[in-house]
């Protein structure tokens, strides 16, 4: 659907978080007017969207992150941002919350979502099989469906 976005993947990490960069490129241009609407309703929204769910593991308020993502030139000052203010993770347990977010599959109610909102993906294999994370990076074009 917007393979065109320069967003990376939900499963690249930053000091170990999954979602991190993906967020701090959705902040970065969404700032600039060029984030796709589709994306827009999800900005820092609370869970069950991937954003919300960052915001809930760490702990941190969206509109403070939303400052520091664009107050820093780089993705190194945002990680040291979100250690400094985040409530403190190891990396065990962001691995667990990561493989967690990556396991679940939708209740019958967001499959039907997912097969609307996914229509093309929906065309090739049941939207409701798939991580959210899969679903996203074929949606965008990282990897292609078998």
């Amino acid at each position: 659907m917007n393979n065109s976005i320069p967003l990376r993947s939900p499963r690249e990490t930053l000091g170990g978080y999954i979602l991190l960069p993906r967020l701090i490129d959705k902040v970065r241009l969404h700032a600039k007017g060029i984030l796709p609407e589709e994306y827009v309703s999800n900005l820092l929204g609370p869970a069950p969207c991937l954003d919300g769910r960052f915001l809930a593991f760490t702990g941190l308020n969206a509109e403070s992150l939303r400052n520091a993502i664009l107050a820093a030139k780089t993705d190194v000052e945002v990680l040291a941002w979100v250690e400094q203010n985040a409530k403190p993770r190891t990396d065990a347990e962001k691995r667990k919350w990561a493989e967690e977010i990556d396991s679940y599959r939708p209740n019958p109610q967001w499959a039907d979502y997912r097969r609307r909102i996914y229509k093309e993906v929906a065309a090739e294999v049941d939207p409701a099989t798939l991580s959210i994370l899969d679903l996203i990076d074929m949606d965008e074009g990282r990897i292609t469906i078998k």
